[in-house]
């Protein structure tokens, strides 16, 4: 594994373990706490979401835990897949590793809030709008990188090519 790769996972490690302690210290300590941090517009104000994501609470689906368990830990497996395919295609590059380290400690700190929290530990309120979390912070994170490097016309990004799904399922079908 390329240094580059190292230091990726590094982060991950770290955003998922920062991410964890904070609600460790918030459930333990602060759970019962509220005060503005920003008002009128954010609040602090811990909360477990037991529906299991953003979607499903908004859209009273009802989608159960094992559901969203399952969903999860194919995204994670198919992030880390496209990862190593872009980075088997196209060599190691800065923006995409740190797109990489923010998306999958998302969906792995997703993975732990729904296995181990049963259900997210939200803290941080939107003006009565929604609660979220550090979690949710890394995969806005992400998707404000991606539409910059798309805007700024990234060099990874714009070698891939309309057959990018095609070339990807080969690619994860060799690794089976």
């Amino acid at each position: 594994m390329k240094i580059q790769n190292k230091k990726t996972y590094l982060a991950v490690i770290i955003l998922v373990t920062i991410d964890q302690a904070i609600k460790i210290v918030i459930n333990n300590n602060f759970f019962d706490e509220k005060f503005r941090i920003l008002p009128p517009l954010l609040y602090f104000e811990p909360m477990f979401n037991r529906d299991y994501s953003w979607f499903n609470s908004m859209l009273q689906l009802g989608i159960g835990k094992w559901i969203h368990i399952s969903i999860v830990a194919i995204m994670s497996i198919l992030i880390c897949l496209f990862y190593q395919y872009l980075n088997n295609q196209f060599g190691t590059n800065k923006i995409i590793n740190i797109m990489y380290a923010f998306i999958f400690s998302g969906a792995i700190c997703s993975l732990i809030d729904k296995i181990f929290w049963n259900g997210s530990l939200d803290y941080i309120l939107v003006n009565v709008f929604f609660t979220f979390d550090l979690k949710d912070v890394y995969i806005n994170i992400f998707i404000c990188l991606l539409i910059l490097s798309l805007l700024l016309k990234n060099k990874v990004l714009n070698q891939i090519d309309d057959n990018i799904v095609e070339d990807f399922i080969t690619y994860v079908i060799r690794k089976l």
